[in-house]
C-alpha cells in the first residue's frame, strides 16, 4: 500500500512537470517625489508589464520524460516489493505447515513412548526385567513429552509471523492445509536461468537506464538559454499619454554554461552501468547456489522416502515384536524408535528447506520454478 502511494506521488511529479512557466506581471513607477520638475507625481511615469519565460531546448519535453521514467521506477519498486512480499507470505506458510507436521510427528512418538512405558511397566511388575528399564522408559516418556510442548510453541510462533504478515494481530484458523510432503524435480538449468529475464530487479534496469539517459538529455536542454519576453503599457503623466513596451531578454552564459550538469548526468549513468552489471552478477551466483542446492535436497528427500523411513519403520516395528518376546532389551528397542523418528524429523527438515529454496528461485527469477501453477503472475494480473 505505501508503494502505490509512491506511484501517485510520481505521477503527480509528471503532471507538474509538463506545466507551463507562470507568467510575471509588474507594475512600475518612474520619476516621482523627486525635486525640482520630478516633484510629486506630474513627471512620473507608470508601466504594467506582463513578462513569459520561453523555454527553448523541449525542456518540458524532457522534463516530462524525466518525470514519466521516475513514475516508472516508482512501478518497478512496487513490483518488487509485491513479489518480496509474496516470498515472505509464502515461506511463513510453508513453515506453518512444516511445524504442524512436526507436531503430528511428536504426538506420535509420545503415543508410542507412553505404550513402551506401559509394556515395560508390565513386565516389570511381571517381574520379567529389571525396574531399571521401567525408569528408562518413563525418562523417554517425559522427554517425548517436552518434545511435543516445545512442537506446539514452535506452532504457535509461526502461525503468530504468518498472521501478522497479512496485518493481523489474532489467529483465527486453526490449521492451514498445503501438499506438504510433494517434491516435484527440479527443472534444468537452462529452463531456470532463462527465466531471469522475468525478475524485476533485472528488467528495472531497463527503466533506470533509460531515466538516466533521460536525465542527459534534460541536462544538455538546459545549456541552451530561455527567453523572456515582456509587453507592458506606460503612461507618461507629464503629457497624460500612453505608449508601449517590450523587451526580450536572453541569459549570457559568460561564466556558467550548464555543462557540469550534462557531465554529471553522465557520470551517474556509468556508474548505474556499473551497479546494474553488479546486480545481474549477484542475481546469478544467487540463483545457481540455490539451485545446486535444491538438487541436493531434492536427492536426500528422494532417498529418506523411499530407502531411509521405510527401512527404520521396517526396523522399529521389528523391534517391538521382538522386544514383547524378550529376545531385546529396552535399549535397542529405544534406539529403534529414536532412529525411526529422528528420520521423520529429518524428512520434515529436508522437505522445508526444499520448498522455501523453491520460493527463493523463484523469488529470483521472478516467476513460477514449476509450470503447473505461477502464483506470481496470477497475483500480477
Amino acid at each position: 500500500a505505501t508503494y502505490s502511494w509512491a506511484i501517485r506521488a510520481r505521477e503527480i511529479d509528471q503532471i507538474e512537470a509538463g506545466l507551463l512557466p507562470n507568467p510575471e506581471a509588474q507594475f512600475e513607477v518612474e520619476n516621482f517625489a523627486g525635486s525640482g520638475t520630478t516633484r510629486g507625481i506630474r513627471a512620473s511615469e507608470t508601466t504594467i508589464s506582463l513578462s513569459q519565460l520561453i523555454e527553448l531546448g523541449d525542456k518540458r519535453m524532457k522534463r516530462q520524460q524525466l518525470a514519466s521514467k521516475d513514475r516508472d521506477l516508482a512501478r518497478w519498486d512496487y513490483e518488487v516489493k509485491r513479489v518480496d512480499l509474496l516470498s515472505q507470505v509464502t515461506i511463513a506458510f510453508i513453515e506453518v505447515l512444516g511445524n504442524q507436521e512436526r507436531l503430528q510427528i511428536t504426538k506420535e512418538t509420545n503415543v508410542l513412548a507412553q505404550d513402551i512405558y506401559d509394556t515395560v511397566k508390565k513386565r516389570v511388575d511381571a517381574g520379567k526385567v529389571s525396574p531399571l528399564e521401567e525408569i528408562k522408559a518413563r525418562v523417554e516418556l517425559s522427554k517425548s513429552r517436552l518434545e511435543k510442548i516445545k512442537a506446539e510453541r514452535q506452532l504457535t510462533i509461526s502461525r503468530n509471523n504468518l498472521v501478522a504478515l497479512w496485518g493481523g494481530s489474532e489467529v483465527t484458523f486453526t490449521k492451514v492445509v498445503g501438499d506438504f510432503s510433494k517434491v516435484n524435480t527440479p527443472p534444468v538449468l537452462n529452463a531456470v536461468v532463462g527465466k531471469l529475464k522475468n525478475n524485476p530487479d533485472l528488467i528495472r534496469w531497463v527503466t533506470e537506464m533509460s531515466r538516466y539517459q533521460s536525465a542527459i538529455n534534460l541536462a544538455r536542454a538546459k545549456t541552451i538559454p530561455d527567453v523572456s519576453i515582456s509587453a507592458a503599457i506606460r503612461h507618461l503623466n507629464d503629457f497624460d499619454d500612453f505608449a508601449a513596451v517590450a523587451s526580450i531578454s536572453v541569459p549570457l552564459f559568460l561564466f556558467n554554461n550548464k555543462p557540469p550538469g550534462v557531465r554529471r548526468s553522465n557520470v551517474e549513468l556509468s556508474q548505474a552501468i556499473k551497479q546494474r552489471e553488479v546486480t545481474e552478477l549477484k542475481i546469478s551466483t544467487a540463483l545457481m547456489t540455490a539451485y545446486q542446492r535444491l538438487q541436493i535436497l531434492f536427492q536426500e528427500a528422494t532417498t529418506l522416502h523411499e530407502e531411509v523411513l521405510p527401512s527404520a519403520e521396517e526396523a522399529f516395528n521389528a523391534a517391538k515384536i521382538i522386544y514383547r518376546s524378550g529376545k531385546i532389551n529396552l535399549l535397542d528397542l529405544l534406539d529403534a524408535q529414536r532412529t525411526y523418528f529422528e528420520a521423520r524429523q529429518q524428512n520434515i527438515d529436508v522437505i522445508k528447506e526444499y520448498h522455501r529454496l523453491v520460493v527463493t528461485i523463484e523469488r529470483l527469477i521472478g516467476t513460477s520454478l514449476f509450470e503447473d501453477e505461477d502464483y506470481i503472475t496470477m497475483e500480477k494480473m
